[in-house]
């Protein structure tokens, strides 16, 4: 199984903001581009939103629900939402909004350091959130996310990663587009029950040393030609996943 991840432009109130209609038309050109290519689902984030808030403002919670909807009349394939950095409620609401089939977590349990700030973990607050608002969307949390400095060790995240509530887990590298450490998914994936997703720097080079522990790919920077997504890269890496998994 692959997730594209499909990387918004600017949306409006981030620095770097320009045109709403353009941030529409790349997102469904970039959607219509991985369900071509045979990914199993799409994962929307705020990625041009950088520097990222903690917590976003009402205007991205707007303007994502709005994209996604664009994205889902024009494919067939499941949604998920990320909200960086870390905004658990926000990617609920717009999960909820557009019923999508899961939001992913970057920071369940434990807190971290990261560039935007101290990172607190949002499993709590996201448990009571989803409830209150009947939100059945799976929950894929991350350990040990890229872009962040963790207090806890891998074992920590392991003995307690069931209080997180989570549906499955994301392995990545330290950075974007850096692979996960081998051995650190080996040791995820053979220590929970629950589905174990490598999540950054998979490529056609490395994926079938992956598919050995992982339950699915995670995958942005690599479809990427430019700003665009790259049918043909979509492809291929679909292609290698379904012959390692026969």
């Amino acid at each position: 199984m692959i997730i594209g991840v499909l990387h918004l432009k600017p949306l409006p109130g981030s620095p770097r903001y320009s045109n709403f209609s353009e941030v529409i038309e790349h997102a469904v050109r970039s959607a219509r581009r991985l369900e071509e290519g045979g990914v199993s689902a799409i994962l929307v984030e705020n990625y041009g939103d950088s520097p990222y808030l903690k917590e976003v403002g009402k205007e991205t919670v707007a303007c994502m629900t709005a994209v996604i909807k664009e994205i889902q009349r024009e494919t067939h394939i499941p949604v998920g939402v990320n909200v960086l950095r870390n905004d658990a409620i926000a990617s609920c609401a717009i999960a909820k909004a557009v019923g999508a089939e899961f939001i992913r977590v970057n920071q369940a349990a434990f807190p971290s350091a990261a560039p935007e700030g101290f990172l607190e973990p949002a499993a709590a607050t996201l448990a009571r959130y989803m409830r209150m608002i009947d939100l059945k969307a799976e929950v894929y949390a991350d350990i040990n996310v890229k872009h962040a400095v963790h207090f806890a060790a891998i074992e920590d995240y392991l003995e307690n990663i069931e209080r997180t509530f989570a549906d499955a887990l994301i392995v990545t590298g330290k950075k974007t587009g850096m692979a996960p450490d081998l051995t650190e998914l080996k040791e995820i994936k053979e220590s929970v029950n629950i589905p174990v997703f490598a999540g950054s720097g998979v490529n056609p080079s490395n994926i079938a040393r992956f598919a050995e522990y992982a339950d699915g790919f995670i995958v942005g920077s690599y479809f990427k030609a430019g700003d665009e997504i790259s049918v043909e890269k979509v492809e291929k890496l679909c292609r290698l996943a379904r012959s390692l998994k026969r």
